[in-house]
Parts: structure tokens; C-alpha cells; sequence
């Protein structure tokens, strides 16, 4: 009998899951990658075809994240190797 979690990998594996389930994550990890005063007024949201799209309280701090964002792509990279974060694109509309 085949264990659980094997099943689970082919399952996520053959339905693509395990990418999104990835990518996930790296949404999950935007205050860590970007730290507490920054992520108080961004918020990742999704991340499709290796661009992170994140939700801006207002311009400037959608400004601010473009001055910082070859520091936030290479800890991001750093932390998921495996993923493809190649672009963070900021929408202004609260968060």
C-alpha cells in the first residue's frame, strides 16, 4: 500500500498544485522579505507568471518598494529557489 504522502506529492506534482502551493508561500513571505513598516502598508497578493503583485496604501509607498525591488527580488530568490519571482508589481488601493 502506497503511503499517504507519496500519493499527496503525485497528486500535487501532476496537477501543477505543487507550483502554485510554492508561489503561494512566497505571497505568504512578503512581510519577512520586506520587514514591519513596509508590509504595514503593502500587502502581497498573488503571484502569476513570476510577477508578485502587491497591494499599495498609496503611490508612494508603491515608489518606495520600486527603489527597494532588486533587494526584495534577491531575498525573495534567496529564500524560494525554486520559484519564479522575476517582476513585484504595486496597484495603489489600500490595504
Amino acid at each position: 500500500m502506497e503511503h499517504i504522502a507519496k500519493a499527496l506529492e503525485r497528486f500535487l506534482k501532476g496537477n501543477q498544485l505543487e507550483r502554485r502551493v510554492a508561489e503561494y508561500q512566497v505571497v505568504m513571505a512578503w512581510e519577512n522579505a520586506v520587514g514591519a513598516e513596509l508590509a504595514a502598508h503593502s500587502e502581497a497578493r498573488d503571484l502569476t507568471r513570476g510577477v508578485l503583485w502587491v497591494t499599495v496604501s498609496s503611490s508612494s509607498w508603491a515608489q518606495h518598494i520600486g527603489f527597494l525591488k532588486p533587494k526584495i527580488l534577491e531575498a525573495l530568490r534567496r529564500e524560494f529557489p525554486g520559484v519564479q519571482v522575476a517582476d513585484i508589481r504595486c496597484v495603489v488601493g489600500g490595504r
